[in-house]
C-alpha cells in the first residue's frame, strides 16, 4: 500500500513540472528535467546593395590621348564604352553618365578642330562625318538617360546600338588596314645534292 501512495505522489509531483505529462513516472526515477525553449532568433539584416567599386578600380576615361582631336574622342570613347558595361553589370548606371561626360567633352574639340580645318576624315566626306558623328551622339544621350532613370533594358538596348554605329563609322571613314605581305616563296630544296660534302680519306 505504501508503494502505492509513493507512486501516486512521484505521478503528482511529474505532473506540476513537466508541460505535459509522461505516461508514467516508474517508482523510485526521477523526472526529466524539463526541456528549455528554444531562444528567439534575431531577425536578418537586409541584403545590402552591390557597393560601387573603388575609385582605383574605376578607369579616368579623361586620360587616354591621341595624335589628332578624334583619335582622343574615341580612345576615351572606347573606355566610356567599357565602363559602361561594367557599370551595367554592377548595377551602377548613374556611372555611365559620368564616363560618357568625358566624351562629350571631346567631340566638342573635334568639332572645332573640324571646324578651323586642321582635321579631316582620311576617306569619305566631312558633312557626312559629322552628320554620322551626330547621330551617333544622340545613340549616347539615349543611353545616358536611360542610365539615369536606372532602365537596365533601354540602356543595354542602347548599348548595343551605340557599338553597332562604331562598325559603320570605321568602314565608312577609318583608313584600311594594309593588306598582310605575301609570304615568301619556299626555295625548292634539291635532294639529290648532298647536304654536306663527303670527308676527304
Amino acid at each position: 500500500m505504501r508503494h502505492a501512495w509513493i507512486a501516486i505522489a512521484l505521478t503528482a509531483a511529474c505532473g506540476r513540472t513537466e508541460p505535459a505529462k509522461p505516461a508514467a513516472c516508474p517508482p523510485a526515477t526521477p523526472c526529466p528535467p524539463p526541456v528549455a525553449a528554444a531562444a528567439p532568433t534575431a531577425p536578418t539584416a537586409p541584403t545590402a546593395p552591390t557597393a560601387p567599386p573603388p575609385a582605383s578600380t574605376v578607369a579616368d576615361c579623361a586620360a587616354p590621348t591621341g595624335a589628332n582631336p578624334v583619335q582622343t574622342e574615341m580612345r576615351r570613347l572606347e573606355c566610356a564604352l567599357q565602363q559602361a558595361v561594367a557599370a551595367i553589370g554592377r548595377d551602377d548606371l548613374p556611372a555611365i553618365a559620368h564616363q560618357l561626360h568625358v566624351v562629350h567633352a571631346a567631340k566638342e574639340a573635334t568639332a572645332a578642330a573640324i571646324a578651323a580645318g586642321s582635321w579631316a576624315p582620311a576617306t569619305g566626306d566631312v558633312k557626312a562625318f559629322v552628320a554620322l558623328d551626330q547621330a551617333f551622339h544622340r545613340e549616347l544621350e539615349a543611353l545616358v538617360e536611360a542610365a539615369m532613370a536606372r532602365d537596365h533594358a533601354g540602356a543595354a538596348a542602347a548599348l548595343g546600338r551605340t557599338l553597332g554605329a562604331c562598325q559603320g563609322c570605321h568602314a565608312a571613314f577609318r583608313p584600311a588596314a594594309p593588306a598582310p605581305a605575301a609570304p615568301a616563296p619556299a626555295t625548292p630544296h634539291d635532294h639529290a645534292a648532298p647536304d654536306h660534302a663527303a670527308p676527304a680519306h
